[in-house]
């Protein structure tokens, strides 16, 4: 799973994979072109609530990296790395903090517990997306199809979105402790499906 440093950065410009490719999600289909070294054209579907009950989780962040400030209400947390070596630390209220690594223990739990429910769908990831400040931090599964130039399939979701929707929480409920502090959010997910065809 992603780094929270990498986290800050990546939610704050829209889209957070974990196990796997997301580009934020549409209100329609649509097709957008892949401009990375391997040519593709993508396809997404609008995404859909979960349908399963709210999932819940609660973990207690031990990461050595962090560190409270009581004086202001602050986490220190390492904004720039060299490899493993840390080269400067940032601050961030502990609202905005909690609310951050929250979606992280979420999406984190969100993924096993797919895993757990749907152990066939290989293709299946799991997101942290921003679609701005009215509509929040969301998390996000997508099924993903995979296809050659010509059209043929090289890989294809193992269950379909209608199953999808049935295994996935329409929320997850984290809380976190950290520094004798506990935050508690409620994060919504969205089940999307995408195809990507090389060019």
């Amino acid at each position: 799973m992603p780094s929270r440093r990498r986290l800050l950065g990546l939610v704050a410009a829209g889209t957070l994979p974990f196990a796997g490719c997301l580009a934020a999600p549409s209100d329609a289909d649509t097709t957008t072109t892949d401009s990375s070294t391997t040519s593709a054209t993508t396809t997404e579907r609008g995404p859909v609530r979960g349908g399963a009950a709210e999932a819940t989780v609660e973990r207690t962040i031990t990461d050595d990296d962090y560190q409270y400030v009581e004086s202001n209400d602050t986490v220190r947390y390492p904004a720039t790395m060299a490899g493993e070596e840390v080269i400067d630390y940032d601050y961030e209220p502990f609202e905005e903090w909690g609310h951050v690594e929250g979606a992280s223990v979420a999406a984190d739990y969100l993924h096993g517990l797919l895993d757990e429910r749907l152990p066939e769908a290989e293709t299946l990831s799991v997101s942290v997306s921003s679609r701005g400040e009215q509509e929040g931090v969301r998390l996000v599964a997508t099924l993903t199809t995979h296809l050659a130039r010509d059209g043929d399939v090289i890989s294809e979701p193992a269950v379909s979105r209608h199953e999808a929707v049935r295994a996935t929480p329409h929320s997850v409920a984290a809380t976190i402790h950290f520094a004798d502090r506990t935050h508690e959010d409620r994060y919504p997910v969205y089940v999307d499906e995408r195809t990507i065809q090389n060019e």
